[in-house]
């Protein structure tokens, strides 16, 4: 019969548990069985032996009544069911018996009395044994209770512990071998169990790892073996063919073999095709020094090499080379060469000649392509310097030649508005105000494009910084620039970064300042500087609790002269946040924000060059 690994356990587990829990149950019920009858027979004994003593002087002195009262403390043991005193001659002489007290076996004990060495009586004391055995017996069924109990649980409790830690851990390595027979490596095997199952689902996953290791080798080895083996048995082949079969094997194609004597520097075979590679006639190939005189005058040192170098035997060598045509045309071809000794131990060479031109024409080309493209490269970036310097240029013009008139039509305004106010009325007044702070909105303009430019061509500097900090140097100059203004300010200490000191300084500034200026009409302004863990790296944030922004526009937050709030309720030019993303980009960062319309804002960047202590 054969059981499955459940069933067998089960029972191994039963057996081993239950049959040893019922033979010392048995055993102890026998052995108590054994104490309670010897007990019971000691103190039948001890009962018969004190009515012996006791009834001889009332049969001596032929006086029941005093044998009585001791007749009737002995029968007040619920065991005795009779107790007979015999007189010698008289008979009878005191008797009890209750036969309602009998349960079980009944046991009597006779004995005599004797008195100065005679029988002067006999006395005879029944007991039975049935409240012991009881006792006995209701143990005995309260044990076989007890274990179809356990025999009704203890396959349940087994069964749901050996399924959940044994049995489907088993399953699953089974079916994880089975995956291994299969060659499924890919997946891995993943096992957080620390128990003898989960060590050899773990060694498990170390032989999957393993044998996709071993395939993925075994298999370039493979490969690489059976391009070996081919190549191998092309020229065993070739070599156990014979000389016939081979010259109309080889002369029916493209390649023209070939065999040398290194001594004399000329061919001693050359297949027909010859004629065809280069135009001259068979004999000519022949002709004593043939490589010399037809071999490109460049290549002939590879030949030299090749004739009178001592070379491994059997050992291919493969070069390429230029052959002269009979019409001064170069023909490019590989020439492949391997090493024969003769008899007599002389070197000899045979080969290949591959006529490979097309190939090369096509190497040629793309050498040219690849120069040309070099040029072009260096044209493109000339043209970008040059474009540079214009934009150079451009800047100064910006910065010089626009601000003149600028200036010009400022301070016009402010001398009509100080020396002939009197003879301007009301609306002319504003006019010129509003062109005063219009030319100032343009220089202010000016400044930004200049900054926003310059910081696409500044070089970046970084070393240790700390960000707190410049932090609370900006927000110090926000308050002094405002005393009047309550604003809660909340800067995480010590919070130090890789990055150039200058250009993260300008970052903040801008950051800070926004929501300095966002927070303007918040009742309690709050303005937080910190640094916090987003998707496994460190992020640094500025937030407040100011006017904030719909996240619909978001994507338009860091574009240069974009605005999501009026200017008549916030003054800006839209540069600030723009200035900010090309800084963080700069320091191969990421710059986004978050926020929701009148509940704040919170910029989060990134700079990937943080000292280890940045954050902690």
């Amino acid at each position: 019969m054969t059981l499955t690994l459940r069933t067998a356990v089960i029972l191994a587990i039963l057996t081993g548990l239950m049959v040893p829990s019922i033979f010392i149950n048995l055993l102890s019920i026998q052995r108590q069985e054994n104490a309670l009858l010897k007990n019971l027979e000691e103190d039948h004994k001890r009962i018969t032996d004190i009515l012996v003593l006791g009834m001889q002087e009332p049969l001596w002195n032929l006086s029941p009544d005093t044998g009585k009262p001791l007749l009737d403390s002995v029968m007040s043991d619920t065991r005795i069911v009779r107790v007979s005193v015999q007189d010698a001659t008289l008979g009878t002489f005191l008797e009890r018996n209750q036969p309602e007290r009998r349960q079980g076996k009944l046991r009597i004990i006779p004995r005599d009395v004797r008195k100065q060495g005679n029988v002067i009586g006999k006395v005879t004391v029944e007991m039975h044994d049935g409240a012991a055995l009881d006792s006995i017996h209701q143990y005995q069924l309260y044990s076989i209770i007890t274990a179809a109990i356990q025999l009704a649980i203890s396959p349940a409790l087994i069964l749901l512990l050996l399924q959940s830690r044994v049995l489907n851990p088993l399953q699953r390595l089974m079916a994880e071998s089975i995956r291994l027979a299969k060659r499924e490596l890919s997946t891995p095997f993943e096992w957080k169990r620390q128990d003898e199952i989960g060590k050899l689902g773990q060694s498990l996953e170390i032989t999957r790892q393993s044998l996709h290791s071993l395939f993925g080798e075994l298999e370039s080895k493979n490969h690489e073996l059976e391009a070996d083996i081919q190549q191998r048995r092309q020229i065993e082949q070739a070599l156990r063919a014979s000389e016939d079969r081979y010259r109309r094997l080889v002369e029916s194609t493209n390649v023209v073999p070939w065999e040398a004597n290194p001594s004399e520097w000329r061919f001693t075979y050359v297949g027909p095709q010859a004629e065809v590679l280069l135009g001259y006639p068979l004999h000519i190939w022949y002709s004593e020094g043939f490589l010399s005189s037809y071999l490109h005058q460049d290549d002939r040192h590879l030949a030299y090499k090749l004739f009178t170098e001592a070379q491994d035997i059997d050992r291919p060598i493969e070069f390429e080379c230029r052959l002269l045509g009979n019409d001064n045309r170069q023909v490019w071809v590989m020439l492949i060469a391997t090493v024969i000794p003769d008899d007599a131990g002389e070197r000899h060479l045979q080969g290949y000649l591959i006529d490979i031109s097309a190939r090369k024409t096509t190497e040629i080309e793309l050498n040219h392509y690849r120069n040309h493209l070099e040029e072009l490269v260096e044209q493109r970036t000339k043209a970008l310097a040059a474009a540079n310097k214009e934009l150079e240029a451009f800047s100064y013009s910006v910065s010089h030649d626009l601000r003149a008139p600028l200036r010009s039509v400022d301070g016009f305004s402010q001398v009509l508005l100080e020396d002939y106010a009197d003879k301007l009325d009301d609306a002319g007044r504003q006019y010129l105000a509003r062109i005063r702070r219009a030319t100032q909105n343009m220089s202010n303009l000016i400044d930004d494009l200049l900054n926003l430019s310059k910081l696409t061509r500044s070089e970046i500097k970084t070393q240790p910084v700390n960000l707190s900090e410049i932090a609370i140097d900006i927000l110090q100059e926000l308050e002094s620039s405002e005393p009047k203004r309550q604003v809660a300010l909340n800067i995480m200490p010590n919070l130090v970064t890789e990055a150039d000191p200058k250009l993260i300084r300008v970052a903040l500034q801008n950051l800070l300042s926004n929501a300095w200026k966002f927070t303007a009409k918040t009742p309690s302004a709050e303005i937080k500087f910190g640094a916090t863990h987003i998707d496994g790296q460190n992020a640094f944030y500025v937030s407040d609790n100011g006017a904030g922004f719909d996240m619909t526009y978001a994507d338009k937050l860091f574009g240069a002269f974009q605005r999501l709030h009026n200017a008549q309720e916030f003054e800006g030019n839209g540069v600030g946040l723009a200035i900010v993303q090309r800084i963080i980009n700069r320091h191969h960062g990421k710059i986004w924000a978050k926020g929701t319309q009148g509940q704040g804002a919170s910029f989060y960047f990134t700079l990937p060059r943080q000292a280890e202590n940045g954050t902690s």
